[in-house]
């Protein structure tokens, strides 16, 4: 939330706190790559309203529908591996450079790595990995530039 602040600082405080209310991972996913487009800002927070609003009404429609139907669901269904997809899927729109790339790829790497590691440390130790390695590739970046500007 702290990386959308800036696109929505001119709201209203009643504006802000509906908005904070309906973020989400997906909804954030969705929306901050209409914020980062460039042109008019005026108005994105329309935008977020309607990715949150819409993903706030399905959950409650396949909310109730678990709660109506959900015992005929057999167990054997691993529904996990649908949180993993779901994750992929709101990760793979958001690789457009190279820190973010490094990151998620040591992070992936350290979590699969990590995987045993028990009160599911890996996660954590994958989170903190990847952000390391953003943040070092982000930084190596500039300078790798500058070498090359000065070879020319």
């Amino acid at each position: 939330s702290a990386s959308v602040a800036p696109y929505l600082s001119h709201l209203p405080a009643g504006w802000k706190a509906l908005l904070a209310y309906l973020l989400t991972d997906e909804a954030y996913a969705v929306a901050i790559g209409r914020f980062r487009e460039p042109g008019e800002a005026i108005g994105r927070h329309w935008y977020l309203l309607g990715c949150g609003a819409s993903l706030w009404l399905m959950w409650q429609i396949v909310t109730a529908v678990g709660v109506f139907l959900g015992a005929l669901v057999p167990p054997g269904w691993g529904l996990d591996f649908a949180l993993i997809l779901t994750f992929i899927a709101l990760l793979v729109p958001m690789l457009v450079d190279r820190p973010t790339v490094v990151a998620a790829l040591v992070a992936g790497a350290t979590a699969l790595a990590a995987a045993g590691l028990p009160y599911r440390l890996g996660l954590a130790l994958a989170a903190c990995a990847g952000i390391v390695a953003g943040v070092v590739a982000a930084r190596m970046r500039p300078a790798r530039t500058q070498v090359q500007e000065a070879q020319t």
